[in-house]
């Protein structure tokens, strides 16, 4: 989002959505511009997909096109998802990047979600970033908890930071 932006949405009765953006570049506002689109389709039960692009300028002539693509379909209690990503920056292969994830989830019944996820992050001349989620949550009542484990190997491509995290989370509706 930005001062002067022009944003066009449009979605038929079909399930295609699509998401038009642009900001141009001014120095009164920023010193940089970009272009997006997106679009999606829903028309068919439990299924979800999508393609975006934009094309961004980060600074002043440092161009990077963006692109990612994405499916989910959830069927009974189990629901899959998976995304690519890539991103290409004009004259800097060493800024380039690429990313694929996919996850999981199983609603065991009515109180009860399991779930698992994955990423890997590429970046050219550096070691891959790999993270792993898994969690599940339970609730009785108004009450809930639901607990995580990440983990993420080389952070931001760094092959001296791994991290661990640890989550509890307790509600109560009232």
């Amino acid at each position: 989002s930005g001062n002067n932006m022009f944003t066009y949405k449009y979605s038929h009765e079909t399930g295609v959505n699509l998401t038009l953006a642009y900001i141009n570049a001014s120095d009164a506002v920023t010193d940089v511009s970009y272009s997006d689109i997106g679009i999606s389709y829903t028309g068919m039960e439990g299924l979800t997909v999508g393609y975006a692009q934009g094309d961004v300028e980060q600074t002043t002539n440092t161009k990077s096109d963006e692109h990612t693509m994405y499916a989910k379909y959830a069927t009974g209690p189990i629901t899959v998802g998976v995304q690519t990503s890539e991103k290409d920056v004009d004259g800097g292969a060493t800024d380039d990047t690429e990313s694929s994830g996919f996850g999981i989830s199983y609603q065991v019944n009515d109180d009860l979600t399991i779930s698992y996820g994955s990423n890997t992050r590429e970046k050219v001349g550096s070691k891959d970033q790999e993270a792993v989620a898994i969690g599940a949550s339970y609730t009785v009542g108004s009450m809930g908890i639901a607990v995580s484990m990440n983990a993420v190997d080389n952070v931001n491509n760094s092959a001296s930071d791994d991290r661990e995290g640890y989550q509890m989370i307790l509600t109560f509706a009232f």
